[in-house]
């Protein structure tokens, strides 16, 4: 080939003319591999917060209790409860409202140990004390100022240390708390004037 002449490109590529030389090799990784899905995101569990009520206005409220004759039988039923508490929220998340239902798990359980083993009056009813609020006149059957006291300063669904007063040994549940709503008196209907004596005659 002399230096005037220019190189011409061949009509076939190389390795359509050397059998023994390699294809081209495509690229495997962006083609065929499908690309990796996205993990999906774990969902949190709810967690209700502890939310610290500020208000003026007086509380009022609702609790539970077993009473028994002495401390060492109410520090057993208080542990039972606590253990139950334990279990329940040891079990596997799969409600968004568990921590709700675990309380009314708690409740109901309280209500069948109360039923059983309380020498209150207020078994028949589960230990309910109704509404409680501060300063409220004390029934010395069922309640005492001590054990207002100890309701009142309370969390709710924790069970607090076993308190002992004259009428015995409490093991309490506080279960829920409101505003306390001022009861209006009822008023005494107006009675009509009675007519002066002898005016009602006959005719």
């Amino acid at each position: 080939m002399s230096n005037s002449e220019q190189p011409q490109e061949a009509d076939q590529t190389l390795y359509q003319r050397d059998k023994t030389a390699k294809e081209p090799k495509v690229s495997v990784d962006t083609e065929t591999k499908p690309k990796p899905k996205p993990k999906p995101k774990l969902r949190k569990a709810f967690v209700p917060k502890k939310l610290v009520k500020t208000t003026d206005k007086p509380q009022e409220y609702r609790a539970r209790q077993i009473r028994v004759s002495t401390l060492k039988s109410a520090n057993i039923f208080r542990q039972t409860l606590i253990d139950f508490q334990k279990e329940l929220a040891s079990e596997p998340i799969n409600d968004p409202d568990k921590a709700f239902h675990d309380q009314e798990k708690l409740e109901n359980y309280f209500i069948r140990i109360a039923k059983k083993y309380s020498t209150c009056q207020t078994r028949a009813l589960g230990g309910d004390l109704g509404w409680i609020c501060k300063g409220m006149n004390a029934q010395d059957e069922m309640i005492t100022p001590e054990l207002i006291d100890a309701i009142t300063q309370s969390e709710k669904h924790i069970i607090p240390v076993p308190i002992k007063t004259k009428l015995g040994c409490h093991v309490i549940l506080l279960c829920e708390t409101r505003d306390r709503v001022e009861k209006e008196k009822p008023k005494m209907p107006v009675q009509p004037k009675s007519a002066p004596a002898g005016t009602n005659i006959p005719t």
